[in-house]
């Protein structure tokens, strides 16, 4: 095990004699921080054998300066294993913790609200905002998180590199509307990055983005949301198909997150990037249901079975696409910890003629 790691898991650890005791904060700032932890081992296939082991610390704050004004910041420090070509060879990524930054600042931001109108500013990441699934981000496999059609197509401020931006939502009766611009280029994000070298204009270019939402099916048992939405950026892209450099990217999704009851939810977003001579994937597809409550004795659990399809463009093609099964099972053992198994089957592992099986167990704890 490595040293970093080791140290993550005894900051962890020594949170459990504090486990009866709050944190004290008041109204206007709340700190918190959070560590993850995990182990994997590959079970057949794949590049390498073996296990890998890593951690995750989010340091933050939320506070208030007004009744309409309200801000919130956090850190991320990563130790452990990051060399995924070297073990599953899958693009998706197993582990959506995994991060070449060491210790990064994520986010800053302030956010003002106008009745049902807010504008946020500040260092902020698109992937909290848009193109997510509240029921996918149960899922551990980076796939389930930021959708690749962004994430391996643009420089998009994502997981775990921000940018400076700025974001706009309006809330209509039906749903909302949001868009937002970012930096075009939100940097390396390698072990020397620490979260401000992000740059705009000029070949980096700027990230627009725009969402609408519509809330369908909204009561006390179950509430149900449809997205639509688009990208374009403005930077210069290298082109598969000729010498020359182009310029600007685009792509659109679409995401359904449907409830039924308060015990099964079901979830399916799809991308499509048309640039298939700028662009790694050019059409992605998820499909997932969990299930809340599966052991009748623990209510709060939920069981969670997913299927991803990322389909990479022709012109840089290694395999035409990479699919992703993951069974995972999210328990709260106590009041500050959760445990959270999770096995994936990866076919068509882009960076090796073996598929790929893989399992783990990660472990979180609030402080």
């Amino acid at each position: 095990m490595k040293r970093n790691f080791a140290a993550l898991l005894a900051l962890a650890l020594f949170r459990l004699p504090l486990a009866g005791q709050e944190i004290e904060s008041n109204n206007f700032f709340q700190p918190y921080a959070s560590a993850t932890l995990e182990t994997w081992s590959l079970l057949d296939g794949g590049v390498g054998s073996g296990n890998r082991s890593m951690g995750l610390i989010d340091l933050g704050a939320d506070f208030e300066l007004s009744e309409q004004t309200k801000g919130h910041f956090n850190f991320f420090a990563f130790g452990g294993d990051r060399d995924v070509d070297g073990f599953t060879g899958d693009f998706g990524v197993f582990s959506n913790i995994i991060t070449d930054s060491k210790v990064i600042l994520f986010t800053a931001w302030l956010e003002h609200s106008f009745d049902d109108m807010h504008i946020r500013f500040g260092q902020l990441a698109s992937d909290e905002s848009f193109y997510v699934s509240e029921s996918g981000a149960l899922f551990i496999n980076a796939n389930f998180g930021a959708i690749p059609t962004v994430s391996a197509n643009v420089s998009a401020p994502i997981f775990s590199v921000g940018s400076a931006g700025i974001e706009w939502l309006q809330e209509l009766n039906t749903g909302y509307w949001k868009t937002a611009v970012y930096a075009g280029d939100p940097g390396p994000g390698n072990e020397s990055d620490h979260g401000l070298n992000w740059k705009m204009g000029g070949e980096a270019g700027y990230f627009f983005i725009a969402e609408r939402g519509w809330n369908y099916h909204a009561t006390r048992e179950q509430n149900s949301v449809f997205k639509i939405g688009a990208y374009y950026h403005s930077g210069i892209f290298e082109s598969f198909s000729q010498d020359s450099n182009v310029k600007g990217n685009h792509a659109f999704y679409a995401i359904v997150d449907h409830s039924i009851g308060d015990s099964i939810s079901v979830f399916s977003r799809i991308g499509f990037n048309p640039k298939s001579d700028r662009s790694a994937v050019t059409r992605y597809f998820d499909l997932g249901v969990n299930l809340n409550g599966f052991v009748e004795s623990r209510p709060d659990d939920t069981l969670g079975i997913a299927y991803s399809r990322t389909s990479f463009s022709s012109d840089d093609a290694i395999r035409p696409a990479e699919e992703v099964f993951e069974i995972t099972y999210a328990s709260q053992l106590a009041a500050i910890w959760s445990i959270q198994p999770s096995i994936q089957w990866i076919l068509n592992a882009r960076e090796t003629s073996k598929d790929a099986l893989v399992a783990g167990i990660r472990l979180t704890t609030d402080f």
